[in-house]
């Protein structure tokens, strides 16, 4: 009995090493494409800001500043995070934004009521109260709130920009997408850390119960010895 449990533990043994093994290739197999991956998207930030500083040379470092931001700027891309998910990083892109219809029948509609409100008053009130009907139709016009489409932010500098203002634009996008695949990359190096160390916490536990099955198997060997002497 004693021997069959210690085959049993060192095939568990054997077992849990060759995982360890192939776990620690798998692991530096994507750590190798991780650090790929960083050198090029580094490269890709350097490109980047290269043509940021000659766009600001060429077109002055007034016009490439945060004075000719938008102040209606709105995000073009969202950063999801699902855990649960095999690649818990994504980017999506946000849809532009166009007229609110709500807001553009509700509009409509109040204009009809003013209208019709105006045309059941009295004449003789309405020549009095002229001017303070039409001052109170000048909102309603305002009513209507048009949102805006997101356009290119090159716009912000001027309609003619720089070739290397649309050159960095171009890099510094390729590497937000560059980033988003590190981020899914690390997250894959993690779990495969816990993974290794649950298997080398495993390992350890198995071999303290092997030397504990030899320690109880040599001790009754050494009684059995002895009672036959």
């Amino acid at each position: 009995m004693p021997a069959a449990s210690v085959t049993t533990i060192d095939d568990s043994l054997d077992l849990v090493c060759k995982e360890l093994d192939q776990l620690a290739l798998t692991y530096l197999y994507k750590l190798n494409r991780y650090t790929q991956a960083r050198t090029i998207t580094t490269s890709e930030l350097q490109k980047g800001f290269l043509g940021l500083a000659h766009a600001k040379y060429t077109m002055g470092a007034k016009t490439i500043s945060h004075f000719s931001y938008d102040e209606r700027m709105k995000a073009q891309v969202q950063l999801k995070v699902d855990y649960s998910a095999k690649s818990p990083y994504t980017m999506t892109h946000i849809p532009s934004e166009t007229l609110e219809p709500s807001t553009k029948t509700k509009g409509l509609r109040q204009r009809i009521e003013k209208e019709s409100e105006w045309m059941q008053k009295d004449p003789d009130d309405v020549a009095e109260n002229e001017e303070f009907e039409m001052d109170e139709k000048k909102p309603l016009k305002k009513g209507r709130r048009i949102i805006k489409a997101i356009g290119n932010p090159l716009h912000w500098f001027g309609l003619l920009v720089s070739p290397s203002l649309r050159t960095s634009q171009d890099h510094f996008q390729t590497a937000t997408t560059h980033l988003i695949d590190l981020a899914n990359m690390i997250h894959d190096l993690q779990i495969m850390e816990q993974q290794y160390q649950a298997l080398q916490d495993k390992k350890d536990h198995l071999i303290r119960q092997r030397m504990n099955k030899d320690t109880a198997v040599g001790t009754v060997l050494e009684s059995t010895t002895t009672a036959v002497d």
